[in-house]
């Protein structure tokens, strides 16, 4: 069981999307908000794993909502539903934190592959944006920041220089103020974001990264 908000301003795009949710999640809860405002108070009240986002609705202020998400609730993913062009704001957004980018000029039989993905943990881009990206990567890859690739926000990336550097997650939660719980969630985050089950693993993609800027 899931439970899913829709932040999407018009009634039949949001029809649409439950239907696909509650097809895959028969038990699923479907909240919905016509303004990010509103949704971003729904986040904050109710335990959201799935948030399907509208990029031009009221209330809504570009890439910084899928901060203003993740922080209102870690846990929750993120999948942004938009009619604007994917090949220009698919990687802004993904790059922001976005668990994926669908267009809703995708083929119906795409919606559903796009909500599974990410609800299990799992990035979401089409064929084309994945194309795009690959095109887009530098040869010198290593020295780019990679965050802005594997999606860590700026708090995931404070948390993995202290865990290369050998802190325990008891000690990472005294030195920035944190629950002992927080903490390991954000560690489970950024193992699952970078692919890597140890903190030794985590050095090599974080290594000569971290101090680099955007």
């Amino acid at each position: 069981m899931i439970n899913a908000l829709l932040i999407e301003d018009h009634a039949i795009v949001r029809m649409g999307m439950r239907l696909v949710i509650r097809e895959l999640f028969q038990n699923a809860t479907v909240l919905e908000s016509e303004d990010f405002n509103e949704g971003l108070r729904i986040v904050q009240e109710k335990p959201i794993d799935l948030v399907v986002l509208d990029i031009h609705l009221p209330g809504g202020q570009d890439v910084k909502m899928i901060d203003m998400i993740k922080k209102a609730r870690t846990t929750a993913k993120i999948l942004v539903f938009s009619g604007l062009p994917e090949d220009k704001y698919a990687l802004k957004y993904v790059q922001a934190g976005a668990d994926g980018y669908l267009s809703k000029r995708s083929d119906p039989g795409m919606y559903g592959e796009a909500v599974s993905a990410v609800v299990n943990e799992k990035k979401y881009l089409s064929e084309v944006v994945r194309q795009q990206l690959v095109t887009q990567l530098p040869q010198n890859y290593n020295k780019i920041k990679r965050r802005k690739w594997i999606g860590l926000t700026d708090r995931e990336l404070e948390i993995s220089r202290l865990l290369i550097r050998g802190l325990w997650t008891k000690e990472i939660a005294t030195q920035l103020e944190l629950k002992l719980s927080t903490v390991s969630t954000f560690k489970k985050k950024i193992f699952q974001k970078c692919g890597v089950t140890s903190a030794i693993e985590l050095s090599k993609i974080i290594d000569d990264v971290a101090a680099t800027t955007c």
